[in-house]
């Protein structure tokens, strides 16, 4: 299954050898960025652990599914992996048997624990049931706590290569005008290219892309224009998206990415980019949409006047 996953050769290698040969420690660290595909990682290892021979069984791990795949997220309004779920699966995996010759405990983001939710994980991970593996995903190695680090191997995912992920874009029916567009802003995260490649994400990285053009060119009514739109959405999902976009896009040429019909330089892009990020906290805050977007557009118009060409 591990097969599945895109690029990240020496990894999947890696952990196929020590998955055939009997030497995978009880606890495994998958780090990576958002878009990366770290999660999906850890449901295909633990697919390949709990099903070598492959079967029907793999799927329900990939579903989330399956009986001895036991799955911890970060839920609710604080987006964290509650203590009292990690007590219940540490009950489940100690007076429960298994179906198969093992189990895994999938924590999902794992940086989203606090330290009664760590504190209840280690003991576990200090003594595991024979049989049992860990599999913890997290964007960086240092946010987990170093008593849970010490007792995992640490594996970290790369970016796909641009042009890898460019194909592999193509194959799923992706233009090659958008596919350049998504490579450039997330470089070779091909989780991030996939799920912006629909069409109502295409044509907001173009309008963010159109954005900030306007902006440099101090073009005040394009900057309106295109923001007004945003006013009468019920949800604050799209315009969340795409402040994100425009900023993810800004952020892309400020670490030197050329992205297609954009004009902007790394200089303008670092003095762009403050106002946005404002727009989103004040969004995050239930701010005033139409305000705060009023509020962005005379920003970066205003600022157009003093960017360096």
């Amino acid at each position: 299954m591990l097969d599945a996953l895109l690029g990240n050769d020496a990894l999947k290698a890696d952990l196929t050898a020590a998955l055939r040969e009997g030497r995978l420690p009880h606890g495994v660290l998958l780090c990576g960025a958002a878009g990366l595909g770290r999660n999906f990682a850890a449901h295909l290892l633990a697919a390949d652990y709990l099903y070598p021979q492959g079967g029907s069984g793999t799927a329900r791990v990939l579903e989330g599914a399956s009986e001895e795949c036991l799955l911890l997220s970060p839920e609710g309004a604080g987006n964290i992996i509650p203590v009292d779920k990690v007590r219940e699966v540490r009950g489940r995996v100690q007076t429960t048997s298994l179906l198969t010759d093992g189990r895994v405990v999938l924590i999902r983001d794992a940086h989203r624990m606090q330290a009664p939710s760590a504190n209840a994980l280690l003991k576990l991970l200090e003594e595991p049931p024979e049989g049992l593996l860990f599999v913890l995903t997290t964007d960086s190695e240092a946010s987990i706590l170093p008593t849970i680090r010490s007792r995992c191997a640490v594996y970290t995912l790369s970016p796909v290569p641009v042009r890898t992920c460019a194909e592999l874009l193509a194959k799923e029916g992706v233009s090659m005008e958008a596919a350049r567009l998504l490579c450039a802003v997330y470089g070779g995260a091909i989780g991030s290219c996939l799920k912006a490649r629909t069409k109502e994400r295409l044509a907001s990285l173009a309008d963010a892309r159109d954005l900030l053009n306007a902006a440099v060119q101090g073009q005040s009514y394009t900057l309106l224009r295109l923001t007004t739109p945003l006013t009468n959405k019920k949800e604050r999902e799209p315009i969340r998206q795409f402040l994100q976009d425009t900023a993810d896009m800004a952020g892309a040429v400020l670490s030197g990415v050329a992205v297609p019909q954009l004009t902007i330089t790394p200089q303008q892009a670092a003095t762009l980019l403050p106002p946005i990020q404002e727009a989103m906290a004040r969004l995050a805050a239930n701010g005033n949409v139409k305000l705060l977007l009023t509020l962005l557009c005379a920003q970066l118009a205003g600022d157009a006047v003093f960017l360096p060409s």
